[in-house]
């Protein structure tokens, strides 16, 4: 497991009401586990806060934030550049 998928865990998780399983499927969309707007905000201000870098405005689309694929590929390209 990546470092940067296992840091999402953690930020997701804590975002969330009875947590991440431990076998969730990266694609299943979160809402599933009870993702709601106010964990999205709690994800965006983890996500800054851990990485280092504030999420640009065409970044918070929610299709970055639906899965925690979205969420992976998301910080990946981040951190490509």
């Amino acid at each position: 497991m990546s470092d940067v998928r296992q840091t999402l865990v953690e930020i997701v998780s804590a975002a969330l009401p009875d947590g991440l399983p431990p076998s969730w499927d990266d694609a299943r969309p979160l809402v599933e586990a009870g993702l709601n707007s106010i964990g999205v905000l709690t994800i965006v201000s983890e996500i800054e806060q851990r990485f280092g870098f504030k999420l640009a405005d065409e970044e918070l689309a929610a299709e970055n934030f639906s899965t925690l694929a979205g969420l992976v590929t998301l910080i990946g390209s981040r951190s490509q550049r």
